[in-house]
């Protein structure tokens, strides 16, 4: 009887503790939601989840990312997180959402700007790559978890982020390419694309491992130069693209 009882003792002390859970969970929940009211207090709580959770994707990866650290480093309740978001995969859109809007804004613009007459390959080229490669160039370490998420979100073979990747990227890419076919008139199409798979291929090597420069190079040049750099990578991918057929 003794251990009947001991055992539904614990049954019930499991579930109160389970419907503490849950009630933690909702009452924090309702404050993160009451808070969103509150414009300073709702950026706080919101940045502090996406900041988390960059983090650990920038780390990891989507498939390693675990959404118990991203709330253990937010010092938040995981079923508030759960019920704040949804789902890793909302949480991982919202974080690169976040990160990529302003270098896409300005891409767009840029676009916008050279539509409006004939532009060179040179400046279509700039319009696209600069935005990633200069982001946050004064400040050494928001440069570097740009670009870590960037590169995992370019490289990451998860399902998931491919279709991220897909909505967030497609429409100014669509832009760039459209641009720079109307340049490189003097090439065929397979020429073209061909030569564009290897311009991805620059960017995203270029725009995720500046550093790797400086272990090659050992130490011969100013490596923190990125204008210099910049200008080297667009005369370099400029040439390549607009060379004649054979």
């Amino acid at each position: 009887i003794e251990h009947m009882t001991g055992g539904a003792e614990n049954s019930l002390g499991q579930a109160a503790s389970r419907e503490i859970d849950v009630m933690g969970a909702r009452a924090e929940a309702a404050t993160v939601r009451r808070k969103r009211g509150s414009a300073v207090a709702g950026e706080t709580t919101e940045t502090e989840f996406l900041d988390a959770a960059e983090r650990q994707f920038a780390e990891n990866g989507y498939a390693g990312a675990k959404i118990r650290a991203i709330a253990d480093a937010a010092k938040a309740n995981l079923g508030a997180l759960h019920y704040y978001w949804g789902s890793k995969e909302s949480l991982f859109k919202a974080a690169c959402a976040r990160r990529m809007a302003p270098m896409i804004a300005e891409r767009m613009a840029r676009f916008d700007a050279l539509s409006k007459s004939p532009a060179s390959v040179e400046d279509i080229l700039r319009a696209f790559f600069e935005p990633a490669f200069l982001s946050h160039r004064g400040d050494s370490l928001k440069r570097d978890l740009f670009c870590r998420i960037y590169t995992r979100m370019l490289t990451d073979p998860a399902p998931e982020v491919r279709a991220i990747v897909t909505d967030i990227f497609t429409e100014p890419t669509n832009r760039f390419v459209q641009l720079l076919r109307d340049a490189c008139r003097n090439v065929d199409d397979a020429t073209f694309y061909w030569r564009l798979h290897c311009v991805f291929g620059v960017f995203q090597h270029a725009a995720g491992y500046t550093e790797d420069i400086g272990t090659l190079s050992e130490g011969r040049f100013d490596t923190s130069d990125l204008d210099m750099g910049i200008e080297n990578i667009i005369q370099f991918v400029a040439a390549g693209l607009t060379a004649p057929s054979r």
